[in-house]
């Protein structure tokens, strides 16, 4: 199929002339909410469930929150976005600058409705809400009375115009998610679309006095958005916290500090420290703007599940052994030169440092979604996003560490409650012939709007060569949280 890039610049778009003084002449306005769910309190999992939600919800930042513009796509179809006609096509395109919404934006007798989906107890009434404010109706196209499907766009512009085919619209793709390196915490103006195919009619509306006049407010109820990307982190959860040289000096190189645990789970004395992170397998191609899996009937923002997997631009490509080059900073990169520009060293104060639980959660980065064929036929040395992790390993705490690097494939669904044993740079390559299992569907992959937070288990003491074991939490990230992984 034919993909159509979108650009994500957000700053060359003339906002103007829909941000003109409401006219006195004018009686009917249209006023939008614009929803990133969010939840009060960093809520973790024991093992990624995959699923729409994942593990839980997590609160994002301001600067990953953000809405500065959106770009409102309407059309009439009673399918909606997964419609089979031919004939469906964008009746209007509006762009908008918004704002934050305070209590004054919104009747007082009115309430948002949500997602049928959507886990009562940790998402209603937990929003971030941004409103366009009352926008003249007069010359947007919009008929009074009639009913409109509507899709959302926010921070960028999109290639898409009145006359346009639903089944073009559907198939646009992003070339950029966010703008920076997405490295670290650098990374801004997420981009982020409709998580539902909503319908907003133009009837009932509210009569309020604007300006000493007499007006008629149509507001569309709460449309939710998602971000393209997905965040990975590292959380320092069983650790000792963060260790130099003036704790202990044989650590020349400082880092998280782990207790080495005997077969009995006893202290071996040993301690080994993890120094930096290096992601690979990250996908730097296109990107879906509006999500899609593999339902056969409805593909388009359809719910995740277990047995409804997520698809990209390239997932049914991705059967062979060459690194793609939509994939940067490859698995065979990073062995070769494990510091790259992806590379996050530990660091006691960073920018890049959050705090859970009292514990430390290192930003290592944003990437785009990146899912794999279900069929078992996608290897995962060449295809899944994983995290390497250097460390050195201190017999008794003390002397010249020995430098130790672990590969870990993460996880969007779990298969069980336990961690996961990191792969050796001895045994990494067996991993050329290790695929991704065909059931349950999407066990690796990255998948937009998440959070992978990675954390070490345990550390296993030295036969042959040191163990650890790792864990992963993917939690939805809405203003978004992801469930647990192991490694």
């Amino acid at each position: 199929m034919a993909l159509i890039v979108l650009t994500a610049t957000t700053s060359c778009y003339n906002y103007d002339e829909v941000e003109k003084s409401i006219d006195s002449n004018a009686s009917d306005y249209i006023n939008v909410t614009i929803s990133i769910s969010a939840s009060d309190n960093a809520m973790t999992r024991a093992v990624p469930t995959g699923g729409e939600y994942g593990d839980a919800t997590e609160k994002g930042n301001n600067r990953e929150n953000e809405v500065k513009n959106i770009t409102l796509i309407f059309y009439q179809d009673p399918t909606g976005i997964n419609t089979t006609s031919d004939d469906a096509a964008v009746v209007s395109v509006l762009r908008y600058a918004v704002r934050p919404m305070t209590d004054s934006d919104w009747p007082e007798d009115k309430v948002h409705s949500h997602k049928g989906t959507e886990p009562v107890s940790d998402y209603y009434g937990k929003e971030v809400l941004y409103t366009t404010g009352n926008q003249k109706l007069n010359g947007t196209l919009l008929e009074k009375g009639e009913t409109y499907k509507m899709l959302v766009v926010a921070n960028t512009l999109v290639d898409v115009s009145v006359g346009d085919k639903i089944k073009n619209v559907r198939e646009k793709v992003a070339s950029n998610v966010f703008t920076g390196t997405g490295i670290g915490i650098n990374a801004s103006d997420f981009v982020m679309a409709s998580e539902t195919d909503a319908s907003v009619t133009l009837s009932n509306p509210e009569e309020e006095s604007i300006s000493g006049k007499t007006s008629f407010i149509y507001y569309f109820d709460c449309i939710h958005i998602e971000r393209l990307a997905a965040r990975i982190d590292f959380w320092a959860d069983k650790s000792n916290g963060y260790k130099t040289s003036t704790n202990n000096p044989a650590y020349t190189t400082p880092g998280y500090e782990y207790i080495v645990k005997k077969a009995d789970d006893s202290d071996s004395g040993d301690r080994f420290v993890l120094t930096s992170i290096t992601p690979f397998n990250l996908n730097n191609g296109n990107e879906f703007v509006f999500k899609r899996t593999n339902d056969t009937t409805n593909p388009y923002l359809h719910d995740e599940s277990t047995t409804n997997w997520v698809v990209d631009p390239n997932t049914s490509t991705k059967n062979g052994t060459a690194h793609p080059s939509y994939l940067v900073s490859t698995l065979t990169d990073v062995r070769t030169t494990f510091s790259n520009a992806f590379n996050v060293t530990m660091g006691g104060e960073q920018a890049n440092k959050l705090t859970i639980d009292s514990k430390d959660d290192i930003i290592i980065g944003y990437t785009k979604e990146n899912t794999l064929r279900p069929d078992g036929d996608s290897p995962l040395y060449y295809y899944a996003t994983g995290l390497a992790f250097e460390g050195y390993y201190y017999e008794n705490g003390t002397g010249t560490g020995e430098r130790c690097v672990y590969y870990y494939f993460i996880r969007h669904q779990g298969e069980n409650s336990t961690a996961y044993d990191a792969y050796t740079a001895d045994n990494i390559e067996s991993t050329k012939a290790v695929y991704c299992p065909s059931t349950p569907a999407m066990n690796f992959g990255i998948v937009r709007n998440n959070i992978y937070r990675i954390s070490i288990d345990k550390v296993l003491e030295k036969d042959g060569a040191p163990k650890i074991k790792i864990k992963i939490e993917e939690e939805k990230w809405r203003h978004v949280d992801n469930p647990e992984i192991y490694i």
